[in-house]
């Protein structure tokens, strides 16, 4: 009985938040790896019916986050963003396909640099007293500060591992992969659809205040 009683105890301390990361302050790198999809739609031109695109990017940068509370956190980052190969495929009035790639930056994209504002819910769960693993949700506003480019709206989900070198300093590792809506180009001005997605990897080392 008094061990049934002790893993209540437990399980109430923990779902109190006793063990969570209440509010926390850190930073590191990070890592982007992204894919931005469009479509044009000729009407019948003899260039063929549909243009399809894909442009795939890496990027590297430095990031902040900011625990509001155990469940809340805010990231500041900056990205820079790296263009790799755009691929096209034109679909012709009778279905035949067609597809090449070249790199992105002949259409005039070089590399640029991008602010990253975002908010994040996130459930920590304390695996022994060195880790906290947590699973999260959240928002980034990715603004591109150069105007051949266009900007991203992400929504993202992944997961988080803190591992605790001393009572309040840990160590992060984050990834956590999304959907993008692209905006702030005329590129997309008459495309069908426009939409992107990848991967986002962070490292980096956090102090609990």
């Amino acid at each position: 009985m008094k061990k049934c009683i002790l893993v209540v105890v437990c399980l109430t301390v923990l779902a109190s938040g006793g063990f969570a990361l209440d509010k926390t302050i850190g930073g590191g790198l990070m890592y982007n790896a992204g894919f931005t999809n469009w479509d044009w739609d000729l009407n019948n031109s003899p260039l063929g019916d549909t243009w399809e695109f894909e442009m795939s990017r890496n990027g590297f940068g430095l990031f902040a986050f900011f625990g509001v509370s155990q469940f809340f956190e805010l990231n500041l980052g900056l990205l820079f963003k790296n263009p790799d190969t755009m691929k096209v495929t034109i679909t012709y009035d009778d279905g035949t396909k067609e597809s090449g790639s070249f790199s992105a930056s002949d259409l005039g994209l070089d590399g640029a640099a991008a602010l990253q504002l975002g908010i994040y819910f996130k459930i920590p769960i304390p695996i022994s007293t060195a880790l906290v693993f947590f699973p999260t949700v959240g928002t980034d506003l990715e603004l591109t500060l150069d105007e051949d480019w266009w900007s991203d709206f992400w929504l993202r989900a992944g997961v988080g591992l803190d591992i605790f070198l001393s009572e309040r300093m840990f160590l992060r590792g984050h990834a956590i992969y999304g959907i993008a809506l692209p905006f702030g180009s005329d590129i997309f001005d008459d495309a069908n659809t426009v939409f992107g997605h990848g991967l986002l990897i962070k490292f980096g080392i956090g102090w609990m205040l």
